[in-house]
């Protein structure tokens, strides 16, 4: 089996390669799916990334759509020197500034009150490589392991991939969180 740096390089070579309208495009059928997703139905306040520049699966109609259907909206806000993220609501999608790791989030200390962890329903979580198991492969610094972990038990957690992205097995340790679902066009 392939290392987790060998699978990330091949992965982010395709998500790169991909054009701007097939990603819209698989994009689209990826978001149709988590509509109708139980979990996102029922969740009132949904913790999602924002995508913009990165060539993952498009985030920003998710983040309307919960917003117009009355759902309170978390971003996560990188801790570099703590390793983790923290969740943070997202109170105008106009203002966003590019984190720690060129990664969008809310932008000015007026948006960064933590939101309570038991509060959140459900997580939707980037990732670079998924596989069949609900394994996941990050982008190499375990920022999303550790907060996955500190969540209460029974918060669902989806990946959203392009099915490129899904793999039949990825190598994952004991720090590995695995999600409940992967949700691909």
């Amino acid at each position: 089996m392939e290392t987790k740096e060998i699978v990330r390089k091949k992965m982010r070579i395709k998500i790169r390669s991909q054009k701007g309208l097939e990603r819209r495009q698989r994009s689209k059928a990826i978001h149709k799916k988590l509509f109708l997703n139980g979990d996102f139905l029922k969740s009132k306040c949904v913790m999602l990334y924002v995508s913009k520049r990165t060539g993952e699966v498009e985030t920003g109609p998710i983040i309307k759509k919960a917003l117009t259907m009355g759902k309170k909206v978390v971003l996560p806000v990188t801790l570099a020197k703590d390793k983790n993220i923290k969740p943070v609501y997202l109170r105008d999608i106009k203002r966003l500034e590019k984190g720690p790791y060129g990664i969008y989030e809310p932008k000015g200390p007026l948006n960064k009150k933590s939101v309570a962890l038991k509060d959140i329903d459900l997580v939707i979580v980037p990732g670079i490589a998924f596989d069949k198991s609900n394994n996941r492969i990050g982008r190499g610094k375990g920022y999303y392991d550790n907060f996955l972990r500190r969540l209460p038990k029974g918060r669902s957690k989806i990946g959203l991939s392009f099915r490129f992205q899904l793999l039949d097995k990825i190598p994952a340790t004991r720090r590995d969180v695995p999600l409940a679902s992967v949700i691909t066009d």
